[in-house]
């Protein structure tokens, strides 16, 4: 029972989100890439310094 009401909600979720318009669309994907951004420039980060450390050595 909780399985279908899961799938249904899942469903319903999927279909409002096709309903979205350009600009809701561009907003969603536009957060997405704010918040996935800082989380690359860290790792990115974090490897050019060990780089360059190995780089002293």
């Amino acid at each position: 029972m909780e399985a279908t009401l899961s799938y249904r909600k899942r469903k319903k979720a999927a279909k409002k989100e096709d309903q979205l318009t350009f600009s809701q669309w561009m907003l969603k994907t536009i957060k997405k890439h704010k918040k996935r951004t800082t989380k690359d420039a860290t790792i990115g980060l974090g490897i050019t310094i060990v780089l360059f450390l190995i780089g002293m050595v």
